[in-house]
Order: C-alpha cells, then sequence, then structure tokens
C-alpha cells in the first residue's frame, strides 16, 4: 500500500512544480494535492532569497504583530532558567542577529552532535542546555528556538531536507535519510 506524501522537498521558495499536481501552505512551503507515487518523479524550482550577514545586522527588531504571534511562543514547561542563561549568555550581543550568533557558537562549542541519545524527560531546551552533553539535530534546533524566544526574537522551527546525492548534471535525489532539522 502506498503511503500519501504530504510534502514536497524544496528550497524556499518554490517557483514552479512539474510532474505532479502541488498548492502553496501556509508557510510558503509547497504541498502535492493528491498521492504521490512510489518511483513517481517530479521536480521543483526554487528562488533562493540573498541574505548576507551584514543585511541580518541591520535586520532591526520591528517584527510584524502575526510573526510576534506565531514564533515568539514557548512551551509552558519552558523554565525560567532558560530564558535567564539565554540573557547572561548573550548580554554583551547589541542586535539580535549578534545574539543569534552567540548562541550557535554556544552550542556548535559545548554540544557534540550525535544520533544515540535518549529523549530527555520534560523541557527539551532546559534539558539539553544544562544536562546533556550531545544531541541530535533536533536537539540543537529546538533549544536554538528556545533561547531566542526568550530573549524576544522570532524563530522557528524548521524540518527540511539536505541536499541529497547528485545524480547527474542537474539532477539531484532526496531520500528520507536526508531529513535534517534547525
Amino acid at each position: 500500500a502506498e503511503v500519501p506524501l504530504n510534502v514536497i522537498p524544496a528550497a524556499a521558495k518554490a517557483t514552479r512544480v512539474s510532474g505532479v499536481r502541488a498548492k502553496a501552505t501556509e508557510l510558503g512551503g509547497v504541498q502535492p494535492v493528491g498521492t504521490i507515487h512510489a518511483g513517481q518523479d517530479f521536480s521543483v524550482e526554487s528562488q533562493t532569497p540573498v541574505v548576507t550577514a551584514a543585511r541580518l545586522r541591520t535586520a532591526g527588531t520591528d517584527y510584524p504583530a502575526a510573526i510576534r504571534t506565531r514564533y515568539l511562543q514557548l512551551p509552558e514547561s519552558t523554565p525560567a532558567r532558560v530564558g535567564e542563561f539565554t540573557s547572561n549568555l548573550t548580554s554583551d550581543a547589541a542586535t539580535p542577529y549578534q545574539k543569534a550568533v552567540t548562541i550557535r557558537d554556544w552550542l556548535e562549542t559545548n554540544k557534540q552532535y550525535s544520533l544515540s541519545v535518549r529523549k530527555p524527560r520534560g523541557n527539551i531546551a532546559d534539558a539539553f542546555i544544562f544536562q546533556m552533553e550531545r544531541g541530535y539535530c533536533v536537539y540543537f534546533a529546538t533549544t536554538m528556538v528556545a533561547m531566542l524566544r526568550t530573549q524576544g526574537i522570532p524563530a522557528r522551527f524548521v524540518v527540511g531536507y539536505t541536499p541529497g546525492q547528485r545524480v547527474s548534471q542537474d539532477e539531484w535525489v532526496v531520500r528520507g535519510l536526508d531529513s535534517h532539522a534547525w
């Protein structure tokens, strides 16, 4: 039996889908209309946004209300110490971009990547910051999102795919094992 695929792997911002009917999602992704069958070929063309560090440094904090409402939420299980730790960690950072870089660098320096970890009890971000030495992409992404949100910086957890395997000059095969979170 075929399992319906409810996402179409694509780099942001998909501009054209061929070989399968598709519709835009609320968050700007693409989703199939109907079933994608095993072995069915389709292609997606995307327009990759050009975002530079210089542009991010000057982006400011005038976030639209819809962004603040959606991307500043934290689970009630998030202990205050997550925000307190993050405030202390980022105290020398003047901009949201500098805070994000500081948090990213702290995670990369203090945590090891590993697929062999047990799911912690309670709040993931709290456990990853204060108890765990290693984790995989979901732990890094969840923790960074929570840390940013405690500082009033809208952030979202995203799941997608790494590039996959290049099989010809202009063709790539992307499999489930290429999934990633950030």
